[in-house]
């Protein structure tokens, strides 16, 4: 399933999806019912630029695990304050970077550049070229950036294929990239600062807002404490605590009220010259503290 969603080939995605319907018949129903164009790459109608998936609002989620908690009005002060923070930060941390392209996408093509010293290039045209690896053909158009592996136009960014037959031209790779990958488009993303909005005693609020009156919410609270936590989706795996004094689940040992587990495994014997001694009697079963001749020895 993960496979047949990221493959960049319509090919790919078939013999995927014909294995994990030989694996689970069920699994494939319900993945084709969902709509293969919300979750396959190589369906997909709009730009993904190599992204499979989204965790903003999990992201935010877990940053106001706690002040969910806080009043109405604290709750959006923090909000503010945080992304004020972020946005400060990313933008200082866009600026720093030497190159055209983000480190991020730096990086990737650095890693792509890697691979284009084992390729064969033969140009077609100026454009078109032929790129070749271990029996392995593509076509590459650096004027329409598509590639024949399908990765060059789907996620906007040159693959190794058009690296290579860029470096045949001598061509520079970023006028390959979209601008989603450039430096200076995520300076522009974060330019605008999250302001600060004073206190409230400083606010200017409408009269025709100052006057309207703004009552609870017509709503009982259940009973019993509210929860902190979110309700686990049914792909997440969730781990049980088990305590190690007396096995069973749902507390631990420093909570634990039941007798200890009694090991009905085979009972593993030390040799007596492994066993720590007393250093008075060099008995064996007890230590200097608890030892019988300790008295005698004082005296």
């Amino acid at each position: 399933m993960d496979s047949a969603a990221r493959t960049y080939s319509e090919f790919n995605y078939n013999r995927h999806m014909e294995e994990l319907h030989r694996l689970h018949k069920g699994a494939f129903e319900y993945a084709i019912a969902a709509g293969p164009h919300k979750w396959s790459r190589v369906h997909c109608p709009q730009r993904r630029y190599r992204l499979m998936t989204t965790n903003v609002a999990e992201c935010i989620n877990s940053c106001l695990k706690f002040a969910r908690q806080l009043p109405m009005m604290t709750l959006a002060e923090f909000i503010r304050n945080m992304l004020q923070k972020w946005f400060h930060d990313r933008h200082a941390a866009a600026r720093s970077m030497r190159h055209q392209l983000t480190d991020a996408a730096h990086l990737v093509i650095l890693k792509r550049v890697e691979k284009c010293n084992y390729m064969t290039v033969n140009p077609v045209d100026w454009n078109i070229f032929s790129v070749k690896l271990k029996g392995n053909q593509w076509t590459v158009n650096l004027h329409l950036k598509t590639c024949t592996c399908n990765k060059f136009q789907m996620g906007h960014f040159p693959c190794s294929h058009a690296l290579a037959a860029a470096r045949e031209r001598n061509l520079d790779y970023t006028s390959l990239c979209a601008d989603y990958y450039k430096r200076e488009t995520l300076i522009d993303a974060y330019s605008v600062p999250i302001m600060p909005v004073g206190h409230p005693s400083s606010w200017v609020v409408p009269s025709d807002i100052a006057s309207r009156v703004v009552l609870n919410p017509k709503s009982k609270r259940q009973s019993g404490r509210p929860m902190e936590g979110r309700h686990a989706s049914s792909s997440e795996r969730t781990t049980t605590q088990s305590c190690r004094r007396c096995g069973q689940s749902g507390h631990n040992s420093r909570r634990c009220s039941n007798p200890p587990m009694v090991n009905e495994g085979p009972s593993i014997s030390v040799p007596d010259e492994y066993r720590r001694k007393c250093s008075i009697c060099h008995s064996i079963g007890h230590n200097k503290q608890t030892c019988p001749e300790k008295d005698s020895t004082v005296e």
